[in-house]
């Protein structure tokens, strides 16, 4: 509830998007010069021949309400987009100019290698990433080393180091006597050029405008590589693609990143790498490589493969290895990103999040792996061959899915077409839009191909990730701990795996230790995995058929009251004679009334009038309203004619096709604000009671057969204590433990849930096709509310087992918790803020030796006394929300009604008005963490709309300077943002750096010179300008929401947040449709400027281990860094005097 603006911004139909594909990627990398295409990609932001100024293309998308970035994948690099419509052109110019004449001057080469290594800083602690590059090193090291020639093409691209940091682009070019820039231009004019391009657009004009505009603002591009001649092009020749037929749709593209083939050479394989992690964690990964998959677009094998072995519902690998408690999740398949599916290879991995137990179990749980191979073998070389309705089961599925998804965020949807431009992917022009998410047949032949060539014994290679082999941390000094009593405890079969010293990765420094899989094992996987069907012991079987398939799909009828018509939303001009005089004046349809067959009209002024239309709905039904559709109302006494009509999900358009826009300030458009939307179309409270508030909102705009209920479940002790709320945190893990193998069948229906604690109890979700919604719903509050009834006996389903299971999962979540410098910063901060948050440590510590006896005892307490609150939306009516009030009491029945009086306390803590800062200062919980992380925030007090809004306008204004002073030009760090913080009532603004290079106080005292020198720029900024802002602020607040999730959760949010304020950024428009300047400076002065004794402010620093000014100010170690961190937030509290704003009120 308190860092939404770290959320992206999503776009509505009022914006349009663009995203340009380049061919290349990290795969086509100089040997010299690793991590050059995400150079490039950052290079070309530092501005153009047209547009010089560094940041111009950043500042004219912020201030007109827009958004950019860029990544790097292997095979391809992707630009985009997204602006309000308005300025979508000017905003695809300056994109278009990265690709014909960009500057790239030398003068920002360094600056944005630093941000490049900042980057690489952010993710050097990542187990993920961490296990990725050891992949990479091994190919790397099977290619000859790193000690082979440096000009050797034919080296797998595979073994590339794709993130790039300052030593593979500035230390490793310099010493090979390489250029960087020259090599930067190199790069960029061999590989992007128009043919080596594919762009997609969207905007709300004609195709022949867009195509006009895309001509010409793209039309400077190159057709073919910018060739010098006189230099050795050899290396990017070897990487050239071949196309055939290039300007046109038939157009087909050979890369040669194809003949490289398969990334591992026999001799990597077969064996078994054994990690240390970062995080406490345990985790396997089996891996096949596999030929390249992108021709396979039609059957997609790899996902039936994986659709079954990564299945959850009982006889699956999951549930059998649950059984054993050997692993507590599964996860199965080709991966989307490059290394895992590239024109060269397939990478089919299978992952198992292990228990401590199992780590010692490896082997026994790839046998059981091979016994499922086995068992599809078996019907692959059966007559009936594999079960069709399998694969029937699937298509159905993901059709219905296609056919009812939400629409995708203008921005989505231009990425995902853009990269199924790219040259390695095989789709044909007719298929963009559904080749990835369909399945168009069905190949028994390429699914046994795989199975009985590739997925064997002797092609597999598998990663073993533990803690118990230690933690980074623990070499730090190069060796492995010395002291066994250290270490934690471990079998004879994981010391054997990590016995003598480790071997490094040299870019992320990551130990492993790597041993040969004896024969007789891989001999034994080989047997398993024969053609055969299961033992009964093994507990494997093919999936069961699911029940959550939905049914009905027919939308639900609205009430005749107020009911749908095809003029609804629509813009309109009506003709009324006023003094003799006929008039046109626009206006909306917000409201149809089916019984009176009459419409509610909103003028420009906010009146309201109900008109009779002349023409019957039914014969209504059989005309198809367009733009310039002429009609008549009132006995045809009033003449209109729709000038705009929405889209599914838009609502009001409120466009007229004139200059009659409804608010102009200083010659700034303002943008159109909606009328009200009638109360009957805002949520419903069906049920008011102590025990149950039900809303209800049936869908209207969107028009899909899906549904979302949300349910708070209030408990008045749910946050009393560590214990009380580790007690509910186990509980929540314990319920999905239990569902696992119902949840797991319904969310491949698409039919999805949630359960997690809160900090006055729990929430729960279930979402997805409304027809099972309810029955699913029914499955998760009855095992929640099982736990109320204390007799000492877990609940049925439940094994001791599997708590212990649940339990050594928590704790370890609890244990990873904050190891990052910027998630810690945030956590303190909210701690700081809000005493009734408990620190991992401190819920880790109360339960650490939680019997179930005691874990039954407070679960019970928990659930005694409840109050529910909860949301009924999507397309379901009034008897819907009926059954699920019904479901919803049964399920709580026998615990008591909770008066409001009894509701947790949720307080506020004043941060007292001072010029004085008042500091937290952290060391960071990770010894071996690189970043330090700062977050200055400035309380401004309780809720209210005007305060609101000019906080957003302050961020607004404030975020591209900054981001362009501290992080483009002076390089405090990678990740440098500000926005409006809402924690409870409570509003407040927050700036956050994370730095490897600056201390926390250089970056404080940049922070405060930044706000100093800001009050200048703001008094003298033109009122024009200022404008704009406000008016980009307005833009964003005024999107639509693009899906029922995104309107459910709005709502929901003003429900969690006791606000109900429905339409909240309807008001909030309104407010900054009012907002003047003088306001915004003095408010400025008043909450942030450094001479003023009125501001609140609180500065947060997590400080830190890297060498150099970023590990300045580390507190000393006094006791453990946890102990520190929880030490200083209790004491910022009594600093504060344990002021707060008072209890969060409670409606």
């Amino acid at each position: 509830d308190d860092d939404d603006d770290d959320e992206e911004e999503d776009g509505g139909p009022r914006k349009a998007a663009a995203a340009l594909i380049v061919g290349a990627g990290s795969f086509h990398d100089p040997p010299c010069v690793q991590g050059m295409a995400h150079f490039l990609e950052h290079m070309l932001f530092m501005g153009t021949e047209k547009y010089p100024v560094e940041n111009a293309y950043d500042v004219f998308l912020s201030k007109n309400g827009g958004d950019n970035n860029a990544f790097t994948e292997l095979e391809h690099t992707c630009y985009h987009l997204e602006i309000p419509q308005e300025s979508f052109f000017e905003a695809l110019d300056m994109l278009a100019q990265f690709f014909i004449s960009p500057l790239m001057l030398p003068d920002a080469v360094d600056r944005e290698l630093n941000a490049i290594e900042s980057e690489f800083q952010l993710s050097k602690n990542s187990d993920e990433c961490r296990l990725q590059q050891l992949l990479c090193h091994q190919c790397l090291l099977q290619d000859g080393g790193e000690g082979s020639d440096a000009g050797e093409s034919r080296k797998h691209p595979f073994g590339n180091f794709s993130w790039g940091n300052i030593h593979s682009l500035k230390t490793v070019p310099k010493e090979n006597g390489v250029n960087i820039m020259t090599e930067i231009r190199r790069f960029y004019d061999a590989h992007y050029y128009a043919q080596n391009m594919g762009l997609t657009v969207i905007g709300a004009f004609t195709l022949d405008q867009l195509e006009e505009q895309v001509s010409k603002k793209f039309s400077g591009i190159p057709s073919v590589p910018r060739r010098n001649e006189k230099e050795d092009n050899s290396f990017y020749d070897s990487l050239a693609i071949k196309r055939e037929n290039a300007e046109t749709w038939e157009r087909t593209a050979t890369t040669p990143i194809q003949s490289f083939g398969m990334p591992f050479q026999p001799s990597s394989l077969g064996r078994i790498f054994c990690s240390v992690p970062v995080k406490d964690r345990h985790c396997l990964y089996i891996t096949w490589q596999l030929p390249p998959q992108w021709q396979n677009w039609k059957s997609k094998p790899c996902d039936y493969i994986g659709h079954l072995m990564g299945h959850e519902s009982s006889g699956s690998l999951l549930s059998a290895l649950k059984e054993k408690t050997w692993a507590t999740a599964c996860y199965a398949g080709v991966g989307a990103g490059g290394h895992e599916n590239a024109s060269s290879h397939a990478l089919f991995s299978l992952t198992f999040v292990l228990s401590e137990e199992g780590v010692s179990h490896w082997k026994e749980i790839i046998d059981i792996a091979f016994i499922y191979i086995g068992m599809m073998r078996h019907f692959c070389h059966s007559k009936s061959g594999l079960p069709v309705w399998i694969y029937e089961e699937l298509r159905a599925i993901q059709e219905l899915t296609y056919q009812f998804q939400d629409d995708q965020t203008p921005l989505d949807l231009v990425e995902e077409l853009a990269e199924s431009l790219a040259p390695c992917v095989a789709l044909p022009p007719e298929r963009l839009l559904d080749g990835d998410h369909l399945l168009f047949e069905f190949d028994g032949d390429a699914i046994k191909e795989l199975l009985d060539n590739f997925m064997s014994s002797q092609n597999v290679r598998v990663d073993l990730i533990s803690s118990l082999f230690g933690r980074a941390a623990d070499f730090a000094d190069g060796a492995p701990l010395n002291s066994e009593n250290e270490k934690p405890a471990r079998s004879a079969e994981v010391s054997s795996l990590s016995a003598g010293i480790p071997s490094i990765e040299p870019i992320f420094g990551t130990q492993y230790w790597s041993h040969q899989i004896p024969s007789n094992v891989i001999e034994k996987w080989a047997s398993l995995s024969e053609p055969q069907l299961p033992p009964t012991s093994s507990l494997i079987k093919m999936p069961p058929i699911n029940p959550f398939v939905p049914r009905r799909f027919e939308l639900k009828p609205t009430p005749s009251d107020d009911t749908h018509h095809p003029l609804l939303f629509c813009s309109l001009k009506i003709c009324i004679t006023v003094k003799k005089k006929k008039s046109w004046f626009p206006c909306t349809v917000t409201k149809y009334d089916g019984i009176k067959n009459q419409v509610l009209l909103s003028y420009e002024d906010e009146m309201e009038k109900w008109h009779k239309v002349d023409m019957g709905s039914a014969d209504f039904k059989r005309v198809t309203i367009l733009p310039l559709y002429a009609g008549t109302f009132d006995s045809k006494s009033i003449k209109f004619k729709v000038i705009a009509v929405p889209k599914d999900g838009e609502g009001a358009v409120l466009k007229f096709g004139d200059n009659s826009d409804w608010d102009v300030e200083d010659g700034i458009n303002f943008p159109p604000i909606p009328p009200a939307v009638p109360k009957s179309r805002l949520p419903q409270l069906v049920c008011d009671t102590q025990l149950l508030k039900l809303w209800h909102l049936q869908d209207r705009k969107f028009k899909r057969p899906i549904a979302e209920l949300r349910l708070n479940i209030i408990c008045a002790d749910g946050n009393k204590s560590p214990l009380h709320k580790a007690t509910a945190d186990l509980l929540a893990h314990l319920c999905h433990d239990i569902t696992t193998e119902t949840s797991y069948l319904a969310s491949v229906c698409e039919l999805g849930n949630s359960i997690s604690s809160s900090d006055v109890g729990f929430t729960v979700r279930v979402n997805g096709f409304d027809d099972k919604l309810l029955e699913l719903a029914s499955v998760i509050l009855n095992v929640i509310f099982s736990f109320k009834s204390f007799d000492g006996q877990l609940p049925e389903g439940m094994k001791a087992s599997r708590f212990n299971a649940c339990l050594e999962v928590l704790l370890r979540a609890y244990g990873n918790a904050g190891m990052q410098a910027s998630s810690l910063c945030s956590d303190v901060r909210l701690r700081c803020l809000r005493p009734t948050i408990w620190s991992a440590a401190a819920k880790a510590k109360a339960i650490e030796n939680l019997t179930i006896p005691e874990f039954l005892k407070l679960s019970s307490s928990l659930l005694s006394m409840v109050s529910v609150e909860a949301l009924y939306h999507g397309n379901v009516d009034r008897p819907d929300t009926k059954l699920a009030e019904e479901l919803i009491i049964k399920a709580i029945a026998g615990s008591k009604n909770m008066p409001r009086s009894k509701y947790p306390v949720q307080h506020v803590m004043v941060v007292p008005k001072s010029k004085k800062n008042y500091e937290v200062i952290v060391p960071t919980i990770d010894p071996q963490e690189p970043n330090t992380a700062v977050e200055i925030y400035f309380q401004i007090g309780k809720d209210n709309v005007l305060d609101r809004v000019i906080v957003d306008v302050l961020a607004q204004i404030m975020y591209e300077p900054l981001y362009d002073e501290l992080r483009t030009k002076e390089q405090f760090g990678y990740h440098v943002s500000c926005g409006s913080r809402w924690s409870f009532g409570i509003i407040g603004i927050c700036f956050k750096v994370v730095t490897t290079s600056k201390s926390a106080n250089e970056v404080s005292i940049r922070l405060n010179t930044f706000l100093d020198a800001f009050k200048h720029k703001l008094v003298d900024m033109s009122d024009d300008i200022f404008v704009e802002n406000v008016v980009g602020v307005a833009k964003n607040k005024l999107d639509k929401f693009n899906s029922l999730e995104e309107e459910c959760s709005h709502l929901w949010g003003e429900i969690l947040e006791r606000r109900y304020d429905w339409e909240v950024h309807r008001n909030e428009a309104l407010s900054l449709r009012s907002l003047t300047k003088k306001q915004v400076v003095e408010a400025f002065n008043t909450w942030l400027h450094p001479d003023t004794k009125s501001r609140r402010k609180m500065s947060v620093y997590a400080i830190g281990t890297t060498e150099g000014q970023a590990c300045i100010g580390r507190p000393m170690a006094t006791c453990s860094a946890k102990e520190m961190v929880d030490d200083s937030v209790k004491a910022f509290h009594k600093a504060g005097g344990n002021n707060t704003w008072g209890c969060m009120k409670w409606s």
